[in-house]
């Protein structure tokens, strides 16, 4: 009963305040999001990427007319299942799971856990579903909503990717056209601003880049690929981007899996006490939930 909207504040407003008054939301800002090993405050951490993934979908989901209190509710909540180490820590603990139990793990499919089993926290169905549809991983010219209209086809879904994986992930649509925004905007969120903080950390220098811009390419994606994605989208039943901005984005995407996410610590001389420790950690909690610890 205490969860019915009110004028003041409605169901998609109740979303986005229970997200962020949760313990693992605030564990976000601990997590890095490309670069684990650098002391450096200024590097970005999940916390900023799930603001920056709001602001981004906001400006779009304006232009388009669409429900901002609940495009702010998936963004605040897509990333609260993520490992540490990013999606190299994701690939680490998918292994030892799927090892020991044959089932798959992923941080977008964790995030509905986290949000509906561990906490609890009675979210909107329309929230739940951006949530787990939001994978950035997976990019797409053309988004169209899914039809899905109801929870019990929602847990099958969500059982799907546990027993199924990438097949079941791959074929993830988000139900609203706010969840097709958000998914669209993790992308453009982070292909510029991790390009900063690769050259921040060392890693690249400012000429490394292909298009020339260095570290400036984030203001310039910002700016474009939202005027894009509102000139494509608007009127319409989908949400989509112009054949040569969709080009550009995988093409800065892929550059940066070359030059950054495959050469970053975790991928490279880290990569085998971070995958180790990751089994380690398993077993021990495993252990600490069968003596009911």
């Amino acid at each position: 009963e205490r969860d019915r909207d009110t004028i003041l504040r409605p169901a998609f407003v109740r979303d986005g305040e229970k997200i962020l008054h949760m313990p693992a939301y605030n564990r976000l800002n601990g997590k890095t999001q490309v670069f684990s090993f650098r002391p450096d405050d200024d590097i970005t951490r999940r916390g900023l990427h799930e603001q920056l993934v709001g602001r981004v979908a906001r400006d779009i989901g304006r232009a388009l007319g669409l429900n901002l209190d609940l495009i702010e509710a998936i963004a605040l909540g897509h990333d609260v299942g993520h490992t540490p180490f990013g999606h190299a820590g994701e690939r680490f603990l998918n292994e030892v799971f799927h090892e020991r139990t044959g089932r798959w793990f992923f941080h977008n499919v964790q995030s509905v856990r986290v949000l509906d089993v561990i906490y609890g926290r009675n979210l909107s169905l329309q929230t739940l579903d951006g949530v787990i549809c939001h994978n950035g991983e997976f990019e797409q010219q053309v988004f169209e909503t899914s039809g899905l209209n109801g929870f019990d086809t929602f847990d099958r879904v969500v059982k799907g990717c546990w027993e199924s994986g990438e097949e079941a992930i791959g074929r993830l649509r988000p139900m609203t056209l706010e969840g097709c925004v958000v998914r669209v905007s993790d992308i453009i969120a982070y292909v510029g601003k991790d390009r900063q903080d690769a050259i921040r950390a060392g890693l690249v220098d400012e000429s490394a880049f292909d298009d020339g811009l260095g570290g400036a390419y984030n203001a310039w994606a910002l700016s474009a690929f939202v005027a894009d994605v509102v000139e494509n989208s608007v009127g319409r039943t989908n949400v989509a981007m112009s054949e040569e901005g969709f080009a550009e984005l995988r093409r800065a995407k892929r550059e940066n899996y070359e030059k950054i996410y495959r050469s970053s610590e975790v991928n490279s001389d880290f990569a085998g006490p971070v995958q180790e420790l990751f089994s380690v950690v398993y077993e021990h909690e495993l252990d600490a939930l069968r003596e009911g610890s």
